[in-house]
Parts: structure tokens; C-alpha cells; sequence
């Protein structure tokens, strides 16, 4: 509206005089919300994540692990191991639950513990083997 009402005008002391008004007015749209944030403080407590994003990084968090426990395993020549990582449901971060490995032999039941234990950064009490 202050844009037309200067085009109409011509250049004169009316149309700078518009021209100064038109300007304060967008200066006070602009900064008329600060007082509010600065002296009532921002409040975010009714925050809540999206559940469709947290899931997807969840999921590619799950598939990260999985990718790195195989990586690990097959480094370490039990290729053959198959390995199941269960997320924690109840968490939006991701967490993992219990890990169940199969395969290996019990004669390596051990060594492949304690890959999973140390590439996943989990309790070894979370760790299911079965031979």
C-alpha cells in the first residue's frame, strides 16, 4: 500500500514524508514481537517430536548398527554368524534392547561376544548367543 501511495505522489516533501511513515510502520511490524519473546521468555515445553522422523532416524540408526556388527564379525572371519538387533521400543533415541547371534560354535562363543559387545558399545548382558 505505501509502495502505490508513492507512486502516485510525486517527488515532494509529501511523498518522503509517506515514504519515512510507510518505513516505521514496517519497523514496528518487525520488531513489535521481541518484547514478547525477551520479557515473557520463549517457551518450548509443548514441544513433541515428529514420530514419522524419529522413527526414520531410528530405522537408519538400526540399519547403521547392523551394517557395522556384520562389518566386524566378517573382519574377524565368523562371516557366517547372523546376528539380530532388536531396537528399544520405548525410546524415541535410539537404543538397542537385546541382541540375539546365532551361529559360530561354542567354541567361539566368546570372541564373537565380545565383538558385538564392543562394535554395538552394549551391555554384555543384552547379548543372546546361540550356537
Amino acid at each position: 500500500m505505501g509502495v502505490l501511495v508513492d507512486l502516485l505522489l510525486t517527488d515532494s516533501h509529501v511523498s518522503k514524508f509517506v515514504r519515512a511513515i510507510y518505513g516505521f510502520f514496517i519497523l514496528f511490524v518487525i520488531v513489535s514481537p521481541l518484547p514478547g519473546l525477551i520479557g515473557g521468555g520463549l517457551e518450548v515445553g509443548g514441544f513433541e517430536p515428529d514420530q514419522g522422523i524419529v522413527g526414520s532416524i531410528n530405522a537408519q540408526s538400526l540399519q547403521a548398527a547392523q551394517v557395522r556388527v556384520d562389518r566386524a564379525l566378517a573382519n574377524a572371519e565368523f562371516g557366517y554368524v547372523l546376528v539380530m538387533i532388536i531396537p528399544d521400543s520405548g525410546s524415541t533415541s535410539f537404543r538397542i534392547d537385546r541382541v540375539f547371534v546365532t551361529g559360530g560354535g561354542l567354541e567361539n562363543q566368546d570372541a564373537i561376544i565380545r565383538i558385538v559387545r564392543t562394535t554395538l558399545n552394549i551391555d554384555e548382558r543384552r547379548i543372546v548367543y546361540h550356537a
